[in-house]
């Protein structure tokens, strides 16, 4: 871990958990803290006297199911915006309370918690039991714990700590003392380097994530022109009535992630010999679907196609800001968009839509043809898990 840097904790658990009276041990300051339910209403930000570590106190998983989705939302929408941060501040790692007492694991909850911390994935997680005073309790609890986790998929999880953050007293004699905050801050700091590399990798897969969103904005719009485009009574394989649309949609995803680019390259890619070899191929297979029209013919193919050949340079733009492609190397570049747009399932899944129903399209026209079957590829895409189309 970079000198004097701080690693910064998510604290999540049920309310009244004893996140807060953990947060003010380690962090030697006070918290405000509540009886029963909790007081925690809000994401509160507590820097440690005494350890190099930042505590995140969060709103406690109410056992109402509105409150449930609101902290979820909450922790959803804070983890989104250090992952964003441009100061490197980040969430390094969770810790998820469990009251020691109740004697139970609340499985509901911890997938609750899998689900609020999902877009930072990889993140490592330590099982805090708190109020952990009994020594017979704590063995069994630990178990529980463990199991309780193990079944959830997914989650980093390192290991589970038995704390008593305040000393408890039983009478005037006999008290608990505060025990495990010493292990779970150096357990927690012994993962540093780790949890920093997964910090730095969710960070550069939200920028991703965030530019291909920008990015299949625009590729839509362009679908959407290229199909009044291809609507012209102009076989567009045999012509360059699309290269002008093509240009300006590969420029402006090369943009969009932050790439300079050459006239040199991108006349390569809107060149590729790739291009009328598709589709032509596409063309051909779509004029034997009964009920839809010339016309229509031409606008789907032009549709998608430049839907995949958007697809295409969206995945190069990705290699290209990972450093697995030099755009500098044309000849590379050029045999990257060929290969992505010859295995691009779109224009097949396209016509395997069209061909499943050919009456539903009689009449209709291309523009409510193309978003319909637009729209039915999508699905398929989604029902294979994975976001890609297959052959």
């Amino acid at each position: 871990m970079e000198e004097n840097r701080r690693m910064n904790i998510l604290v999540l658990g049920n309310s009244g958990a004893g996140k807060s009276t953990l947060i003010e041990a380690i962090a030697g300051k006070e918290v405000p803290i509540g009886i029963g339910e909790g007081k925690t209403q809000s994401i509160s930000v507590y820097e440690s006297e005494i350890w190099p570590l930042t505590l995140i106190d969060t709103k406690g998983f109410e056992f109402n199911f509105l409150q449930q989705m609101k902290t979820v939302s909450q922790v959803k929408k804070f983890t989104k915006e250090q992952i964003k941060a441009e100061d490197g501040r980040g969430i390094d790692v969770v810790w998820y309370c469990i009251e020691g007492t109740t004697r139970r694991t609340f499985a509901h909850n911890i997938d609750l918690m899998n689900r609020a911390i999902r877009g930072w994935k990889g993140i490592p997680v330590f099982a805090v039991i708190t109020k952990s005073y009994s020594e017979p309790d704590e063995v069994e609890n630990i178990e529980a714990v463990k199991a309780a986790f193990y079944k959830e998929k997914g989650i980093n999880f390192k290991s589970v700590i038995p704390v008593v953050a305040k000393e408890y007293r039983i009478n005037d004699e006999v008290a608990v003392p505060v025990k495990g905050l010493a292990d779970l801050c150096a357990q927690t700091l012994q993962c540093a380097e780790e949890a920093q590399q997964i910090s730095v990798d969710n960070q550069s897969r939200l920028v991703l994530e965030q530019k291909r969103f920008s990015a299949e904005k625009t590729v839509v719009g362009a679908t959407m022109a290229a199909a009044a485009v291809g609507a012209v009574p102009i076989p567009f394989p045999d012509s360059f009535i699309l290269v002008p649309l093509e240009t300006g949609l590969a420029k402006s995803l090369l943009k969009i992630y932050d790439i300079d680019f050459s006239g040199d390259l991108v006349t390569a890619i809107v060149g590729s010999a790739a291009i009328t070899t598709v589709a032509r191929a596409a063309l051909n297979a779509l004029k034997a679907v009964p009920n839809v029209a010339g016309s229509a013919i031409n606008a789907v193919v032009a549709g998608f196609f430049v839907f995949a050949l958007g697809e295409s340079v969206i995945a190069l733009s990705e290699e290209i800001c990972k450093g697995r492609l030099n755009k500098e190397k044309i000849d590379e570049v050029v045999a990257f968009v060929e290969e992505k747009i010859g295995s691009n399932a779109v224009l097949a899944a396209a016509i395997k839509v069209l061909g499943t129903n050919p009456e539903k399209w009689k009449g209709k026209k291309a523009k409510q043809i193309l978003i319909e079957t637009l729209k039915a590829v999508k699905e398929v895409a989604t029902k294979n898990n994975s976001g890609e189309l297959k052959p």
